[in-house]
């Protein structure tokens, strides 16, 4: 239940202003705490408890890190700049470091200068900036998983959330690539999945749209690198971004070391929430 809590919170260590009302905060706390306590919500923490000790045990009780980093060469999974607004790789600015399979996730959206995620009064999903958008391949591989066919949260931004929802990851594809590493990108649209699990694919390669399924408060995308295919048994790993254009103040950095400063063309960084980030070709224009 705690990394369900913590999301509700801002800290100055996530590295990323969430504008949320505390009426907001308490729907989704709320929310969260009723999907809890339903059948398939105690079944999904069951499976992310029993994952992340075995998780444990398989590594000797030392998950990757950043001593061991992912050896997949990645690019941003999209078009044009998108901002980060949850992940990192340290503990402090972890997307959920309790639960070893997301620990290195992180999640992006797409905001105007203002840094709204959506127009209007963003209460249709057709509001939000992200909602619809290609999301592509970060490497080369080949498709272990694909899921569609579960709606899209038509409440985004209410602060209620899908709790019916047997899979909070949503509509989804895991992608295999080289030395046992898998990506998963997840809350996909519905309808939008164009890839089947045996499809060889490039990077680059549009494998979905991004949407709003599963357990997710607005769309966006929900990215993660790990060493298993299925999302309950794997650990996450340290995944480093190529090729990519990256928007971090400098002043960002103090106490957090650990993320280069850059404001340009990087290779090979880590990303932490607040990061505008897009493919170095694209020039960093908005999606």
């Amino acid at each position: 239940m705690l990394p369900l809590v913590l999301a509700t919170v801002s800290t100055e260590a996530d590295g990323y202003d969430h504008d949320m009302s505390n009426r907001t905060r308490a729907k989704i706390l709320l929310n969260q705490l009723a999907w809890a306590v339903t059948p398939w919500g105690l079944v999904t923490q069951a499976l992310q408890i029993g994952g992340t000790a075995l998780a444990y045990l398989r590594h000797l009780g030392r998950p990757p890190g950043r001593d061991r980093p992912a050896d997949t060469a990645l690019t941003a999974p999209f078009d044009g700049e998108w901002t980060t607004v949850n992940g990192g790789v340290t503990q402090a600015t972890s997307h959920s470091w309790g639960i070893v399979s997301q620990r290195y996730a992180y999640d992006f959206v797409v905001t105007d200068d203002d840094g709204d995620t959506h127009a209007g009064d963003g209460d249709r999903l057709a509001d939000y900036y992200a909602f619809g958008q290609p999301i592509r391949a970060p490497a080369d591989g080949t498709v272990v998983k694909a899921k569609d066919g579960l709606r899209d949260y038509p409440r985004p931004g209410s602060g209620w959330v899908e709790w019916r929802t047997w899979d909070i990851a949503g509509n989804r594809v895991v992608i295999e690539h080289d030395d046992g590493e898998y990506s998963t990108l997840a809350h996909l649209k519905k309808g939008s999945v164009r890839v089947s699990p045996g499809d060889e694919i490039e990077r680059g390669e549009v494998i979905g749209e991004c949407g709003n399924s599963g357990l997710s408060t607005e769309p966006h995308l929900h990215f993660q690198l790990q060493d298993r295919a299925n999302l309950w048994l794997a650990a996450g790993l340290v995944p480093r971004f190529e090729d990519v254009t990256l928007g971090r103040p400098d002043d960002r950095r103090a106490g957090h070391d650990v993320y280069d400063a850059t404001d340009g063309p990087a290779e090979g960084l880590f990303l932490w929430a607040g990061d505008r980030v897009s493919p170095a070709a694209s020039g960093g224009e908005q999606a």
